[in-house]
Parts: C-alpha cells; sequence; structure tokens
C-alpha cells in the first residue's frame, strides 16, 4: 500500500516482532480438556490488564509485573492475577435448550479508583463484573507494658481480590450473541446476535433498544446473518456490523433509531464467472474492527484482510490474501467443518498494525502501512519463527494442522504487544 493511503504516518519505523511469554507447555497442549480452550481475549483501555475466557466459563485476568512501563526497553511480562466462575451451564425450558457456560465475549469498562468492571456473555446472558481489592483485618494488641491498659488495633493482615456480580441483564436476544461492544461515552454497549443488534444502557438492566433488526417475516428466507458488531473508537454515535454476505454497514444513530436501512455499505461485489460452490462461504466476515484513529475498518474473511478508507468507500484501499495455499485445502477444510471458522482480528495503536489468526499454530500481523503480511509461528522454545508472506505464495501444505488454530488475538491499545491464544495456551509478542 502506498503510503499515501496509509491509516497513519506518525512512524516510518518498521516493527520488529519478538516471541515474549508464554502461559502453557508443549506437554498441557498436547493433552488439552475441552473446557479449557481459549474463547475470548481482550485487553482494557490502558493495556496493564488481559482477560480471558474459556470454554468452561471462567474469567481470567492477568495484569503486567512491569508496572505498565512505557520503557520499550522493558520486556512485558504479564502474570496471573485473578479468575472467576462466569458464567454456568443453564437450561432454556421454553426452548428445551442447553446454555453452555462459554464465554463468547468480554469487553472491559471504564474502571473506578482501583476497582475493575467488566462485562462477560455467553450465548444468552450478559453478565457485569466488578473485581476489588479485599483486605483482612485482624486485632493486634500494640502495648508492649503489662501494667498498661491492652486496646486492641485493627491492622491489615491480608489482602486480595474480590469478584462481584453487579448486574445480570435480561436474555433480550433469541439468537446467539456474537458481539459486545463499549460506546467512546463509556455510558452504553452493544449486543448483537445472528440476527439482532441491541444497544444498552449500563446502569439499566431493564430494557435495550433494538438498531437493528434483520429478521426476516417467515425464517426460511433468512439469506445472511450478522457476524458482528463494534462501536466506533471515537464517536459514540456511530457503529458498524458485518455479515455473512461480506458486507460492511457504518450506521450512524442520529439519522435513525432502526439503521438496517440508512447505513453506509462497504462491500466488495464478486464477479459471477468467479464463483464457486466454497464462494458463499468464504466472503463471510469473520470479524471487522474500526482503526485506533476511526477512520479506517479492518475485515476478516476466511482467506483475505480488507482495509476500507471511511472517507472513500467505493472500494478497499487494499485487500491482503492472507496465505494463499489454504485455498488448495478448501475441501479439507469444509469436510471438517473448518471453514467455519471464525478468526478475530484487532488493531495496533498506531492503526498501522493488525493481528489476526490461522491455522497450524500460525498466526498474522499486518504492517498496513507497508504493506508487509508477516506470519509467526508459536512455539513452546521460546524462540520467534517468522516469515513473510509474499503476495504470490506457493507453499506445499504438507502435515498442517488445523486443529492447532489461533482464533482469538488481540492488540493492546497501549504498546505493540499483541496477545494471541492457541486452544488452551496463551502467547505474548512484543513489537520494538
Amino acid at each position: 500500500m502506498k503510503s499515501s493511503n496509509s491509516p497513519t504516518s506518525s512512524s516510518d519505523k518498521k516493527v520488529e516482532w519478538k516471541f515474549a511469554q508464554v502461559f502453557g507447555d508443549k506437554t498441557t497442549s498436547e493433552q488439552i480438556h475441552d473446557e479449557d480452550i481459549i474463547t475470548a481475549l481482550e485487553f482494557d483501555q490502558t493495556g496493564k490488564y488481559l482477560s480471558l475466557g474459556d470454554k468452561a466459563g471462567r474469567l481470567i485476568i492477568f495484569d503486567a509485573s512491569n508496572g505498565g512501563s512505557k520503557s520499550r526497553q522493558t520486556a512485558v511480562e504479564f502474570q496471573y492475577l485473578t479468575e472467576l466462575q462466569s458464567h454456568v451451564k443453564e437450561f432454556d425450558y421454553l426452548k428445551s435448550t442447553e446454555i453452555e457456560e462459554r464465554i463468547n465475549q468480554i469487553q472491559w469498562l471504564r474502571p473506578q479508583g482501583n476497582n475493575l468492571y467488566i462485562l462477560t456473555t455467553n450465548d444468552k446472558t450478559i453478565k457485569m463484573w466488578k473485581i476489588s481489592e479485599k483486605k483482612v483485618k485482624k486485632p493486634t494488641f500494640l502495648n508492649q507494658s503489662p501494667d498498661d491498659t491492652r486496646l486492641p488495633k485493627m491492622q491489615v493482615s491480608d489482602s486480595g481480590l474480590m469478584p462481584t456480580l453487579l448486574k445480570t441483564y435480561p436474555q433480550l436476544h433469541a439468537y446467539h450473541i456474537n458481539s459486545l461492544s463499549l460506546c467512546s461515552n463509556g455510558e452504553n454497549f452493544l449486543s448483537g446476535d445472528d440476527l439482532r443488534v441491541n444497544l444498552w444502557t449500563i446502569d439499566r438492566t431493564n430494557e435495550a433498544f433494538n438498531v437493528v433488526d434483520l429478521k426476516p417475516d417467515n425464517l426460511e428466507e433468512i439469506s445472511e446473518v450478522i457476524t458482528s458488531s463494534k462501536f466506533h473508537p471515537i464517536y459514540s454515535n456511530q457503529f458498524m456490523y458485518s455479515t455473512s454476505k461480506g458486507v460492511i454497514k457504518v450506521c450512524d444513530l442520529r439519522k435513525s433509531t432502526l439503521c438496517d436501512n440508512t447505513a453506509q455499505v462497504l462491500e466488495v461485489k464478486e464477479n459471477p464467472s468467479n464463483k464457486n460452490f466454497f464462494t458463499d462461504i468464504i466472503v463471510s466476515i469473520c470479524d471487522a474492527t474500526f482503526s485506533r484513529n476511526g477512520k479506517y475498518v479492518f475485515s476478516r474473511d476466511f482467506c483475505t484482510m480488507k482495509v476500507w478508507d471511511l472517507a472513500n468507500t467505493s472500494k478497499p484501499v487494499s485487500v491482503i490474501s492472507l496465505y494463499d495455499p489454504i485455498k488448495t485445502k478448501l475441501c479439507d477444510l469444509y469436510e471438517n467443518e473448518c471453514i467455519f471458522d471464525k478468526f478475530s482480528i484487532s488493531s495496533g495503536p498506531d492503526s498501522n498494525q493488525v493481528v489476526t489468526g490461522m491455522f497450524n499454530s500460525n498466526f498474522h500481523i499486518i504492517d498496513v502501512k507497508r504493506d508487509i503480511n508477516t506470519q509467526f509461528e508459536l512455539s513452546f522454545t521460546k524462540k520467534t519463527i517468522s516469515k513473510v508472506i509474499p503476495k504470490k505464495c506457493t507453499d506445499v501444505l504438507n502435515n498442517y494442522d488445523y486443529t492447532r488454530k489461533t482464533l482469538k488475538t488481540t492488540f493492546n491499545p497501549k504498546e505493540n504487544t499483541v496477545a494471541v491464544a492457541c486452544l488452551n495456551s496463551l502467547f505474548f509478542y512484543k513489537g520494538t
């Protein structure tokens, strides 16, 4: 991509990425319990805390042990902070279906003092948690002389973190929730399922406003579903949602409270002559996000990443093929259903870097400004294994492992640090 089209030109120095840290080891990664698989990953707004959710409904929080140092020379080190049981298995008696405890999405709210606030959701239920420091006090006698009156004084003997469930929002979604997104005003958030997007006020648990509704009168007429929804990082009146037809719609709440028909449409028209059996599957957008500066949209489908300029939406600024050899394995991917996997996408703090996942213990960091696509291989040897993927990649995929997928990746909002989840292991990489 030419520099004139790049999201930002804040720095001309190329970022060099290195392995930083891993939670997990080769032994546990080969003996995986299904409930330990990571299903959600999110940094907070300060970049000091990272939370992950798993299939067992647990919320686990890590914090930066270097105190959030801004020095580029300081190695990033995250350490375990606390965990809680966010969701448990439930049963929907009206529909006679079981609601799994797995956490689909996490969203950090603004902290207040030393208290942390987090939204979590499974398929149906959104919860708000508060994590605060609890101090244990014990009486101590300070008088040393036996003739003095011994007056006890309460002193802190121990301290720890205590989770508190503050709110449970009503189950207003008829379908599985796939998105949570906090508004820039800190007062509202979006939740999205396959057919609807709802707008909530954090402090009000009794109602939500429906802002997108794709549900037809006849369910047999469903032709597309919502795959993600995100608030604009700066403007509280704007949000977007993506669909299984490869369409992104940027909505403005000032124009209409129901935004289905007033949205700005971002779409690449497919040439009908190029269509095949897999086309409708692989054009579905797995995830989409705004750049941190709010000027661009990054979207991820099965094979490519697209960059859209919100000032000119007639066509994408750039279409980056992540790894062409994967196209030779579409039949295998369809048979094992991995073709339906949803890979997340996340923008770096300077809006130049984007991280997204892949199969075979790989993930990609794309330098949008320089149009450089670098593939990294996760390794428990703690070595940095990477290679730049050329425009026409001719790799032959032998012994390609579809099970070791990096579905969840996220960028630190304050520095060049990415977190990558592969099954039950968590990796950190740092850019300098």
